[in-house]
């Protein structure tokens, strides 16, 4: 008769770490390996992020958020139109290190006070701030999480990014990526004036040094905690600075892509987003990056920019 065996969510939490010790030079891609044979942890314990996303409703022409010049965009007949996307805020829970956001989700003081917490005229006019529907501000989730924010990771800092920043207290710290702050595509003066009264009275943006990725597949990856369970990779295209993450969680990879890609569509199809770039050639190399990365990990959870 067999010896019963009982799992122990603390003796997997340190058999990863030894596993950690043994790969000082270990690549990211041997990472999602491990994490897809789950070699270490059982669904539902060990030492694992929980990841929670939680949108807003908001609009934008397709035109932005897909390249409608696109060869398989003109086969398909897409066309202009007004198209409907969600404005993300994920949450993260570390074990250990506490919660964090990924980007801002937005703030009701945003939509309905936009003047007074710095928005430009010109973006109030313009920009359909007042189309923003929120579901749950980013105050309501940071008090729903009962804990203190520790930080915020942005995927980049375009105004839907950086949406919920006025509920966001002046303590706590905002990572970026490479370059991001002084990136051309905060497009133009008056997004800029904006984003700096967002972020004026915080503490200097904190810019992740992300090395180069030694398999080649990726401008560069970065372990943020550094035990695995939380990836930055430099993703630019859209910005210069922009960053996709993948989470370690106890139902298995997750795969945050921020703009690299909008739409459902564009992901399902290889497109790269429409006006709403920087560069076009880094932004179509990076979803493909991504999307080679999610084949190689077929049960990774795919979370897009602005579509489910």
């Amino acid at each position: 008769m067999g010896t019963s065996w009982e799992y122990d969510p603390m003796e997997a939490a340190q058999a990863w770490e030894q596993v950690a010790r043994k790969k000082n030079d270990c690549k990211f891609e041997w990472w999602m390996e491990r994490i897809e044979e789950r070699s270490v942890y059982d669904q539902g314990s060990g030492c694992p992020v929980q990841v929670k996303t939680i949108s807003a409703d908001w609009v934008a022409d397709l035109s932005g958020v897909l390249n409608l010049n696109d060869p398989k965009a003109k086969k398909a007949g897409l066309k202009e139109r007004r198209e409907p996307i969600k404005i993300f805020a994920h949450v993260i829970r570390h074990p250990s290190e506490g919660f964090y956001l990924v980007d801002t989700g937005v703030s009701r003081r945003f939509v309905e006070e936009p003047a007074e917490v710095g928005v430009g005229w010109v973006l109030r006019k313009y920009a359909g701030i007042s189309d923003m529907a929120i579901q749950q501000s980013t105050k309501e989730i940071i008090d729903a999480e009962g804990a203190a924010l520790k930080g915020v990771f942005m995927t980049h800092l375009h105004l839907d990014h950086v949406s919920g920043m006025p509920d966001i207290p002046k303590d706590v710290p905002i990572y970026i990526g490479p370059h991001e702050a002084d990136s051309e595509l905060l497009m133009n003066a008056a997004v800029q004036g904006t984003n700096d009264r967002l972020l004026a009275g915080r503490p200097p943006l904190q810019e992740f040094n992300i090395p180069r990725d030694t398999d080649n597949r990726f401008e560069g990856v970065i372990d943020i905690f550094g035990d695995s369970t939380l990836f930055a990779i430099h993703s630019p295209g859209h910005t210069t600075g922009h960053i996709a993450l993948v989470a370690r969680t106890p139902s298995g990879p997750v795969l945050l892509t921020g703009d690299v890609c909008h739409t459902r569509w564009g992901w399902d199809n290889g497109v790269e987003p429409g006006t709403f770039l920087k560069d076009r050639d880094p932004s179509r190399k990076s979803l493909l990056a991504l999307k080679g990365l999610s084949k190689r990990h077929p049960d990774m959870e795919i979370k897009l920019g602005h579509q489910h």
